[in-house]
């Protein structure tokens, strides 16, 4: 395996994406997939896959995708709601909205959107 790259997985997407284009030229060009794996340092199955996704979806298939869920996906509170538990936790101690504690935790903010909304996650 090639000392350049290394396990992939650890490099920025984009540098994953220039990885993934530049193997893929390699192949359209006529190298082995073998060569292609060892030159780049990555498995086999990797260069297949890609080689897979440029055959069906050409250079857009492999250019680089947002990860994971869209921000606000898992949002449970309205805005207004999230407002008021910001302000609820600017303005008051957690003893002072009946929860034990003098600092506010993750825990117990959790606690207080249970009380105030009954909802928990």
């Amino acid at each position: 395996m090639s000392d350049l790259v290394g396990d992939a997985r650890h490099l920025s997407p984009s540098a994953q994406e220039g990885l993934r284009l530049r193997a893929v030229a390699a192949l359209v060009v006529g190298r082995e997939r073998e060569d292609v794996a060892a030159f780049f340092g990555v498995s086999l199955k990797a260069v297949d896959g890609w080689w897979a996704k440029w055959q069906a979806g050409g250079w857009e298939a492999l250019v680089m995708r947002p990860r994971g869920k869209p921000v606000g996906v898992h949002q449970v509170l309205e805005e207004a709601e999230q407002a008021a538990v910001r302000q609820a936790v600017l303005d008051h101690l957690p003893c002072d909205v009946g929860l034990s504690g003098q600092l506010w935790t993750r825990r117990l903010i959790g606690e207080l959107i249970a009380k105030l909304y009954r909802v928990r996650r």
